[in-house]
């Protein structure tokens, strides 16, 4: 059985449009499967291109704040394969008081191959900051539904 819910692997779960990436050979292990480390790399890229687009950085601009990254978790579900787009959303999951849970999944032609978990902190002059309301609606943007 597995440890997530069905609805993580669901691309209609998460909110559109995602981000196409494109799988490079260098992206590939020896076997030539998508590395473990570049999937981690698509979900970075995907995660923050999700951010900016949603207007995350826009609402942090009064306070002066960031997030810093707190954990990463990452489940490989299927191998990637070159020469076919990677495709990855990202959806806000829980927001706590001065971090934020976001969550991710690429899919390679309709197969979900990989699922994402990341914590971020909300820091203010260095130090772990309540999400201010602004940033509560840009993350409220990040869920389906």
């Amino acid at each position: 059985m597995p440890r997530w819910p069905a609805e993580r692997v669901d691309v209609d779960a998460y909110p559109a449009p995602g981000l196409d990436l494109p799988i490079f050979y260098n992206d590939l292990d020896t076997n030539g499967h998508l590395n473990n480390v570049a999937l981690g790399r698509f979900f970075e890229h995907s995660r923050f291109a999700g951010n900016v687009s949603a207007g995350l950085r826009e609402a942090q601009r009064p306070t002066g704040s960031h997030f810093l990254v707190g954990r990463v978790a990452i489940d490989y579900l299927l191998e990637g394969r070159y020469g076919e787009t990677l495709h990855v959303r990202t959806r806000t999951g829980r927001v706590g008081t001065s971090s934020i849970v976001l969550e991710q999944a690429a899919w390679q032609q309709g197969a979900c191959l990989g699922l994402a978990e990341v914590v971020l902190v909300h820091l203010i002059d260095g130090r772990p900051a309540p999400v201010t309301p602004a940033l509560r609606s840009v993350l409220e943007s990040m869920r389906v539904g």
